[in-house]
């Protein structure tokens, strides 16, 4: 694929958060500005695949990566695929915000089976829910996990069938909490729109509100009505992106308006580049970044 110019333009849309969904655990990094500028000096990233992909796939990936770019806010962005890699030139930028470009960004909504503060060394392995005299799936995998040890915070996710961990880090405290999580029950595959949105009427400031297309609206809906029959921790309801819960708020209802809100510690920057990142889709691999110029 040959070198293609594009036009940046703006996701974050100044807005009024309604959905019913509240409070949540903050992506680790999320705070930071993605530093978008139609000035400054001009930066070229090159990411490679962390799987092999062929040239067919790979000129899919630059183009959502192009995307992807547009969304963040940058200005005057050029993407070309060539030679079993992805070279991408914007102006300004820092490299944590450019090096997310290459996020998978898969989103999962997971029940909660259980959840506990981690990084005081591995608990007992927990019993099922309506059945304490055996582990439940995953138990052992949940037990062993600490998540204070950064070699530990990796996706655990494997497949949307099966039971998963997940660690998170709370938002207020910076401290780590550890999840024990059901199959997936939706996917981000079924998310018609994400935006970046400033809730006015509370304190949570910037958010991503998601809208779901039809099915997983139904789905969605399902899931709520479920959960909110449950008992603490088994109301939860964990949003999971490439393996950390970004959110994971109580369910007190069913939802039924076909909208979710993820919440936590960001900026409009960074919501709007979490929004960029999901209503532009999944990348089918990590895309590492191997240099970076200026």
């Amino acid at each position: 694929m040959g070198e293609r110019p594009r036009r940046g333009r703006r996701a974050a849309a100044l807005a009024v958060c309604c959905a019913a969904l509240a409070a949540g655990c903050s992506l680790p990094g999320e705070g930071e500005g993605s530093g978008a500028s139609a000035e400054g000096p001009r930066t070229t990233a090159v990411f490679t695949p962390r799987e092999p992909v062929d040239a067919a796939r790979l000129r899919q990936i630059a183009d959502l990566m192009g995307r992807r770019a547009e969304g963040f806010g940058y200005e005057d962005v050029t993407v070309e695929a060539a030679g079993g890699r992805v070279t991408v030139s914007l102006r300004g930028g820092n490299e944590r915000a450019i090096a997310s470009l290459g996020k998978p960004a898969v989103l999962v909504f997971r029940p909660v089976v259980l959840v506990e503060p981690s990084g005081g060394g591995a608990s007992a392995p927990p019993s099922g829910p309506g059945d304490r005299s055996g582990p439940v799936p995953g138990g052992a995998e949940y037990a062993a996990l600490d998540c204070s040890v950064p070699s530990h915070r990796v996706d655990h996710q494997q497949g949307g069938t099966r039971w998963a961990v997940a660690c998170a880090e709370q938002a207020e405290s910076g401290a780590w909490a550890k999840y024990l999580l059901g199959p997936a029950a939706l996917s981000g595959t079924e998310i018609s729109d994400a935006e970046a949105v400033l809730d006015t009427r509370s304190t949570t400031g910037w958010q991503i509100r998601l809208t779901f297309d039809s099915g997983g609206a139904r789905k969605f809906a399902n899931l709520t009505e479920r959960l909110a029959a449950q008992l603490s921790p088994a109301n939860q309801c964990a949003m999971v992106l490439d393996g950390t819960v970004l959110s994971a708020p109580l369910v007190n209802s069913a939802i039924t308006g076909g909208t979710a809100v993820i919440t936590g510690t960001y900026t409009r920057s960074s919501a709007g580049r979490l929004a960029a990142q999901l209503s532009g889709g999944s990348l089918p691999t990590e895309m590492r970044v191997t240099s970076v110029t200026h």
